[in-house]
């Protein structure tokens, strides 16, 4: 347990802040919601505080928007960049956890300056970190019967006080009847009242300094509703908007009650509150193959075709696959036979996940491929990929050049206008020791673009209608976007001011500055000082330490990624199938 001796000298006793996550919350639904009236406590917020649009991590996915969020460092720094990363020296692929993140989180660093803390199912955690208080998993999390919490057996308490606990809802894959729909919601709307429950619990029984807890049903429900809501959607149609329409601004009525019930009790003079979300939503309307496009283009080759007498071994594979369990149907040796299994077998299309398709890529003949739902790609280079035929250099800066100039001309038909409205190369846009872990070349999309990096039914089209052709999930309509959402109240907070854009990446520097804690200088973080009155920054303006004030990680902690030996097999086959059901995965 992380106990220093004594607290620190930095802040007075008095300074507390309360932070409320609503991952993927949008100004999209909030405006029009507060507006009419829906939403009084965030509009109370609004109001008499100071809100923004909080623009989030390149790429907007929630395991790199966390990261960022919790170390106050870019993705060079805390080495995230995807939930699926490649493993050094290999073309095989890990899922990440909280023993990806390279760098210190805001927790540790205050647990190890004598500050207490209380945070809740951020995205991330799993497994948990020794903290001075209590950390409880998010997404990532196997299940509730795993040890997702710190300290262990915190679950049986939560049960006693709330009756149970619920770490995320299961939105499935596919299409879902309307039964299923409406149970899903229910289950959605239970978690986060359940939720609530354990945050006043903990936050009534235990000492805290930081509080933090994320609710996660505005982002869930937001993949599978979009359409529902919003009359623009191509897939909106207005005898299912009648049964449905109305469930995410349910979500979002729930979640601000949720908002006020911890404003109440929580909330005092000394208690400064962040209402953050990781990045914003919208509604998706194609996908983009992105591996499909690089093959066309002639930087992605694919090996020829397999004899008949492994078609047929792997045919059996499939079969017995079946029988034993989906979790076998990891093995990349199905790449082959994925058309004959989805064409009999059509629920088989999320249990794949996308490592396999790269199952058959020549890679004496690939200089390019894509990993994520995103638009990151990676060059095949010599040296670090294992049979990497792309010289480092200048040879490796012009195929750069290239791909980004080709990339621009990758354009959505039915526009006219390009599918990545900027590129980067990934060493001008991240910085730090874990730069070469990541992309080469970032496309940045909006949220009406799904990246398809697994192509599972081949052919010609590279930018194609949401629906039937999108293996990933038949029945998602909304997608991440930049633009996410901030708000604060407080001591010394702005009152009734539009702040216009701030950073998520500032979001920690922040949250000390708010706590009376100094910044470590080498953070990349920094204040959002348009938060903050202005005598008040005269008065007290934020300090840096000397250094990086945090030890370095426990002896039990990685710091190279992990791989799925983090999990169990059945862990593993959980963790994957949530991620499937979000779209993360292929």
């Amino acid at each position: 347990m992380v106990e220093p001796n004594q607290r620190s000298t930095h802040a007075p006793e008095s300074a507390r802040v309360l932070v409320i996550g609503l991952d993927g919350a949008t100004y999209r639904l909030i405006s029009p919601l507060a507006a009419a009236g829906q939403l009084p406590n965030l509009q109370r917020l609004m109001q008499n505080g100071a809100a923004g649009v909080l623009q989030s991590t390149i790429q907007p996915s929630s395991e790199q928007a966390w990261a960022t969020f919790m170390t106050g460092q870019n993705n060079g720094r805390h080495g995230v960049y995807g939930f699926q990363q490649r493993r050094p020296g290999t073309y095989q692929f890990s899922y990440v956890n909280g023993h990806s993140i390279r760098a210190p989180s805001l927790w540790r660093l205050l647990s190890q300056r004598g500050r207490d803390v209380i945070v809740i199912n951020v995205p991330m955690t799993y497994p948990p970190q020794p903290v001075r208080g209590v950390l409880i998993g998010g997404l990532l999390s196997p299940g509730v019967h795993s040890d997702f919490t710190y300290p262990p057996g915190l679950y049986a308490e939560l049960r006693q006080a709330c009756g149970d606990y619920v770490i995320d809802v299961d939105i499935e894959r596919g299409q879902l009847s309307d039964d299923q729909l409406a149970d899903t919601v229910e289950a959605a709307l239970r978690m986060i009242r359940l939720r609530t429950c354990a945050t006043l619990h903990l936050a009534r029984t235990r000492p805290w300094d930081l509080l933090m807890t994320v609710y996660g049903a505005s982002d869930r429900l937001a993949h599978k509703f979009w359409k529902h809501w919003d009359p623009n959607h191509p897939l909106h149609t207005p005898e299912l908007a009648a049964a449905f329409g109305d469930v995410l601004p349910r979500v979002y009525r729930e979640l601000d009650a949720a908002v006020g019930e911890l404003l109440a009790e929580l909330v005092d003079e000394r208690t400064t509150v962040f209402i953050v979300s990781d990045h914003g939503f919208g509604g998706m309307e194609k996908a983009v193959y992105l591996n499909r496009w690089l093959m066309h283009q002639g930087y992605l080759t694919l090996k020829s075709g397999v004899p008949r007498d492994v078609r047929r071994w792997l045919q059996l594979v499939v079969r017995s696959a079946l029988r034993q369990g989906r979790s076998l149907l990891a093995n990349p040796a199905l790449a082959q036979v994925k058309q004959w299994a989805f064409a009999r077998f059509p629920r088989l299309k999320g249990d794949l996940y996308s490592s396999v398709a790269f199952a058959q890529v020549d890679w004496t003949r690939t200089r390019a491929y894509a990993l994520g739902n995103m638009g990151n790609i990676y060059l095949n280079l010599q040296g670090r990929e294992p049979a990497g035929i792309v010289a480092p250099g200048a040879t490796a800066s012009a195929l750069q050049d290239e791909l980004i100039a080709a990339l621009r001309g990758l354009i959505n038909p039915d526009s006219g206008t390009p599918v990545f409205h900027t590129i980067y190369r990934g060493a001008d846009l991240y910085h730090g020791p874990y730069v070469g872990d990541g992309p080469d070349i970032v496309g940045v999309k909006d949220c009406r673009y799904h990246v398809v990096t697994a192509d599972w039914q081949r052919g010609d089209d590279i930018v194609a209608p949401l629906g039937s052709v999108m293996h990933f999930a038949a029945d998602q309509s909304g997608q991440h976007e930049l633009e996410g959402v901030v708000m604060a109240s407080g001591p010394g907070v702005r009152r009734g001011v539009e702040i216009g854009t701030a950073r998520l990446l500032d979001a920690a520097a922040t949250i000390l500055y708010a706590l009376h804690e100094p910044i470590p200088a080498d953070m990349d973080s920094r204040v959002i000082d348009a938060l903050f009155e202005p005598t008040l920054l005269a008065q007290r303006p934020p300090k840096l330490a000397s250094r990086y004030q945090s030890a370095a990680p426990d002896d039990d902690e990685q710091s190279d990624p992990p791989d799925l030996s983090d999990y169990t097999d059945s862990e593993a086959a959980q963790v994957r199938d949530r991620l499937i059901a979000l779209g993360y995965l292929d």
